[in-house]
């Protein structure tokens, strides 16, 4: 194989890996496991285990992107685990860096981020803030935990008579393939829950167009996202800025990315929001093999 550098995009649920050779050209992708060294942290190392079948003596870089490692402890855990496996330069970045690198590149504007979990990367004249992405517990909204923990408590909700029947509860019964809600609680309470487990169920809320109470948890993540952006375009000052929409429940769930992006040009009419399909792991590849001219 010709020379090449690795890209990893670490989320919540999974990691994106690009192999790009020396000239740019896209040799690979693919996808492994969570990475994350804030909730999942074994990740570094079961990452590093999934790589050990590709880096070779051709690999010249590899750029790991992900959420944590703002913190150095963590990021030295992910750059340490990947030492076990490559001996090579090893860049690890933050995924907002890498959110604005692959949205923006040089331009000035937001990343605005709702997959399974949420944050906002702004960025003015070389100057970066952050809103938002205090983690599944504290915050996240309008993420896809968000919306799974709100169809949750929806259905539990109606089942208890505390709110009106939903659409939702038939669609969370099927999916899980019972509808004892005290089964149900448990399941999603236990130890052994994941924030990606939760995460899964959002993509229940598209089998329940004009119900309600789906109605009403999409118009809150829009609203949780918008209010994300307008905090960022604040603290930086920015104007008629570009505002990229990125992550699984923008690309995937159209009704969530159109009502936030009506509620950002309702506060900025110029603001330029856009779809952003780019593979952060080629971006982040692309920004190795940068640092190696």
């Amino acid at each position: 194989m010709a020379k090449y550098v690795i890209g990893l995009d670490g989320g919540g649920t999974k990691t994106e890996l690009a192999l790009v050779d020396m000239s740019g050209e896209l040799l690979y992708t693919g996808v492994t496991g969570a990475l994350n060294p804030t909730s999942e942290p074994e990740s570094p190392l079961k990452t590093a285990d999934e790589l050990k079948r590709i880096v070779d003596a051709d690999c010249m870089a590899i750029c790991a992107a992900c959420a944590g490692v703002a913190d150095n402890e963590r990021a030295e855990l992910v750059k340490s685990a990947l030492s076990n496996i490559y001996n090579g330069r090893i860049i690890i970045r933050t995924d907002g860096e890498n959110a604005l690198y692959t949205a923006l590149e040089n331009r000035d504007g937001l990343a605005l981020i709702s997959g399974t979990g949420s944050i906002c990367y702004a960025k003015k004249n070389g100057q970066t803030v952050r809103t938002g992405g205090r983690g599944h517990v504290l915050d996240d909204g309008g993420s896809g935990y968000a919306i799974g923990r709100d169809i949750l408590k929806a259905v539990i909700r109606a089942h208890d008579g505390r709110a009106a029947k939903t659409a939702l509860s038939e669609a969370l019964f099927s999916y899980l393939g019972t509808d004892d809600i005290a089964r149900i609680t448990a399941k999603f309470t236990s130890s052994g829950c994941k924030k990606a487990d939760i995460a899964s169920l959002s993509k229940l809320i598209l089998q329940c167009p004009g119900d309600e109470a789906a109605n009403a948890i999409i118009d809150s993540a829009a609203t949780e996202l918008f209010i994300m952006a307008r905090a960022a375009m604040d603290a930086l000052q920015l104007e008629g800025c570009h505002v990229a929409l990125m992550g699984g429940i923008m690309l995937n769930y159209p009704m969530i990315a159109s009502k936030t992006a009506g509620l950002i040009r309702s506060y900025d009419k110029a603001a330029a929001c856009f779809l952003c399909d780019r593979s952060p792991a080629v971006a982040a590849a692309e920004y190795a093999l940068a640092q190696l001219k």
